[in-house]
């Protein structure tokens, strides 16, 4: 998955993924909802199985490469021991060259082209897929030439086919099994209508071949989407609060630090709000803790609309509390988005009878706005005010916003 260069900043944009609205969970959260659902099916919610598709195409190359070393070699292999060991009559020489060479080992090159010109491509699947019908319709050619001269070749030679191309293609399991069912519909009909020669256990070993490639197929892109679903959790959480999907506590202080470089070097002003749910331990002790978690997620969801451009961050500062940054803002501007802030929580109406303040949920936020002349002032000196402003917002009977100029003098607006 590709990466954005705004990713240290903004907490909905992590290595590709969409920014969050009003139908998309943070990816902690939908990854974990993923794993506590599971996915006997093979199947992710959509967000996650369009960004597990892309991960399966890049990284899907050496097994390809694989894949098309493995019929590469059997092609070649069987034209120098086709005579001598398997005792192919030489009459049918011919006919054997001719469909490894123009048939065949054409396919072959072709797969070999796509994958080191265009690895990761819709093309390369469908080159492997052809790959492998190609090659299966030509052993099964061979194998009715063969019978009506009286010979018999190995019918497991499609099998192992099947076994490799679900072992070593990474296109998705229920195309391969689409395709296996295909071909052996094929093969089968074939052998009854066209192969007269007794092949009884050839046809059940291919039998057994085709049902151990559906295994093996199904547990290899199992094992992947797992690794893939855990791997991937575990790098958002390096960053990313679980609970809330917005930037966790050291994630904020690395971001915060490149936000004051940023606005150092640039000579922007920018703001910086300290935010607290109100009374959130009554919530939790009349509640619960598992309702607290929720409330906590909605709050989060909301603060995380209120950070949508590129330099902007919110945060998880700990327990109830956040943090949001605004990068070149006015005053006027900052404030009406600290208000904006507050009034939005209050209207999600989440229900909170234990309030001093009302009956729902309410946030009281610290404010300090530091102008571009100031921008070199300390991050701990600007987070101290915000803090000083929050609990004056609380002091003042909460549900609203305080607010300071960091000019210099740390004098009211």
């Amino acid at each position: 998955m590709k990466s954005s260069t705004t990713d240290l900043h903004n907490p909905n944009l992590v290595d590709g993924m969409q920014p969050n609205d009003a139908t998309k969970s943070p990816p902690t959260r939908l990854i974990q909802r993923q794993i506590d659902r599971g996915f006997v099916g093979l199947r992710f919610l959509r967000p996650l199985e369009r960004d597990f598709h892309d991960y399966l195409r890049h990284s899907s190359r050496l097994s390809r490469a694989g894949l098309i070393f493995f019929a590469l070699a059997g092609v070649f292999s069987c034209a120098l021991i086709d005579v001598r060991w398997l005792d192919v009559p030489y009459e049918l020489v011919g006919a054997t060259r001719f469909i490894q060479v123009s048939v065949m080992a054409p396919m072959i090159f072709l797969c070999l082209f796509l994958c080191l010109r265009v690895p990761t491509s819709a093309a390369m699947e469908l080159g492997t897929a052809l790959m492998f019908v190609v090659m299966s319709a030509s052993l099964l050619s061979l194998r009715v030439v063969y019978a009506q001269a009286g010979f018999q070749l190995p019918l497991e030679l499609i099998g192992a086919s099947a076994v490799a191309m679900l072992c070593l293609s990474r296109i998705r399991f229920w195309i391969q099994l689409a395709l296996l069912a295909f071909v052996a519909a094929v093969v089968f009909m074939v052998e009854a209508w066209f192969v007269t020669i007794d092949a009884a256990y050839g046809r059940y070993t291919t039998a057994l071949l085709f049902v151990v490639a559906v295994i093996a197929g199904y547990s290899s892109e199992y094992t992947i989407r797992w690794t893939w679903l855990t791997g991937t959790l575990l790098r958002y959480t390096a960053r990313l609060d679980r609970l809330t999907g917005l930037l966790n506590r050291h994630a904020l202080e690395n971001a915060l630090e490149n936000a004051h470089d940023y606005a150092q070097r640039e000579k922007k002003s920018y703001a910086v709000a300290m935010i607290d749910i109100d009374a959130f331990g009554a919530y939790n002790n009349y509640y619960g803790h598992q309702h607290g978690d929720i409330a906590l997620q909605k709050v989060a969801d909301a603060l995380a609309h209120h950070a949508r451009r590129p330099l902007d961050f919110c945060g998880r500062y700990g327990g109830e509390e956040f943090l949001l940054l605004w990068m070149d803002c006015g005053p006027e501007q900052a404030y009406a988005l600290a208000e904006s802030v507050r009034e939005v929580v209050e209207h999600a109406h989440i229900a909170h009878d234990q309030s001093p303040v009302g009956s729902w949920v309410t946030v009281s936020v610290g404010l300090c706005h530091v102008d571009a002349e100031h921008a070199s002032a300390p991050t701990s000196a600007v987070l101290r005010e915000a803090d000083r402003m929050l609990y004056q917002a609380k002091g003042n009977g909460r549900n609203r916003v305080g607010y300071l100029r960091f000019n210099g003098e740390i004098a009211p607006l």
